[in-house]
């Protein structure tokens, strides 16, 4: 894969599950170049700043003057308030893009947006980039906005590639997501069968899934061809099919040392308003020949080889 050009790359959210799979891509991908990562709180190889305090951001952009900036930073859906989720998704993306105009103006700017732009919209159908965004959630709409943000604050001569990932799981994602919350506790039951059954909500919803290693490649092939993308692009990133929650479940269970039962909790049972989220990612396989390469049964193989690796 080509070699990323790039001197001083500037990564927000780096302590992330996804960071934790991009720092290493990067790292390939650029061994000549300097990393800056950023952290709240003071961490050892971290660069300290807030991603939502203008000042902060506009201190660090002037210390590390990176050509290459890498948005990753966002509150995450599920655990969403309303106002700390505006305060960091748009007023971070306020503060960062500010900062960047003023001291790297023509570096090139990866946002990393979310396909819960798109909400009703996926009531239609399967979305491109061309469908008009709906989002329901509170995340989908701070997510939409820090698009804007970026495309009015960010001077003129910065390159900026907004990429919109769908669902991605993986070893090391957070058990509030439900990919891994499944893994995890057939892991547990695995160790301490009385634990038998597992409880779930609905399970019908159909949802665009690839392996945030998959993801992580359509970053940097993206980097890798920035300088013929136009100055302002947008791209989805998805496996352009949604499958069922239940059969997820399926084949984690089928995976399973022992038999695993499964219980509705009424407690989980929650109706979604979008049946089946689905994308088509044409654009991003024409532009870099991307396609998923690592299926599902293998990153579900090894999330839970991962949790059953933590329990021991």
């Amino acid at each position: 894969m080509k070699t990323l050009v790039f001197k001083r790359i500037f990564i927000t959210g780096a302590g992330g599950f996804v960071g934790s799979h991009l720092i290493p891509a990067l790292k390939e991908a650029a061994p000549d170049s300097e990393l800056f990562l950023l952290a709240r709180d003071h961490k050892p190889g971290y660069v300290q700043g807030d991603i939502a305090d203008t000042a902060s951001m506009d201190h660090v952009l002037s210390q590390t003057k990176p050509d290459l900036i890498i948005h990753l930073a966002a509150q995450s859906s599920v655990v969403a308030k309303a106002a700390e989720t505006w305060k960091i998704n748009a007023g971070g993306a306020i503060a960062l893009a500010q900062a960047i105009a003023r001291h790297a103006p023509t570096a090139t700017v990866l946002n990393i947006s979310s396909s819960e732009v798109y909400g009703h919209s996926f009531l239609s159908g399967p979305v491109n980039e061309e469908t008009p965004p709906q989002p329901m959630s509170v995340y989908g709409r701070s997510k939409l906005a820090s698009e804007s943000i970026f495309s009015d604050v960010l001077s003129s001569d910065n390159r900026l590639i907004h990429a919109r990932p769908f669902n991605h799981t993986g070893p090391g994602q957070d058990e509030r997501f439900v990919v891994p919350s499944f893994a995890a506790r057939i892991a547990r039951i695995e160790k301490q069968p009385q634990m038998n059954p597992l409880t779930v909500g609905n399970l019908e919803s159909r949802r665009d899934f690839l392996d945030v290693r998959d993801v992580v490649r359509a970053y940097r092939l993206l980097l890798a061809q920035a300088d013929t993308l136009p100055m302002r692009s947008i791209f989805n990133i998805c496996s352009g099919r949604s499958l069922p929650i239940r059969d997820m479940l399926d084949m984690l269970r089928s995976m399973a040392k022992q038999p695993i039962d499964v219980a509705q909790d009424p407690a989980r049972m929650r109706a979604s308003d979008i049946p089946s989220a689905e994308g088509d990612y044409s654009r991003l396989h024409q532009q870099t020949g991307w396609h998923p390469q690592i299926a599902f049964e293998q990153t579900l193989d090894e999330m839970l080889a991962d949790f059953r690796t933590r329990l021991d």
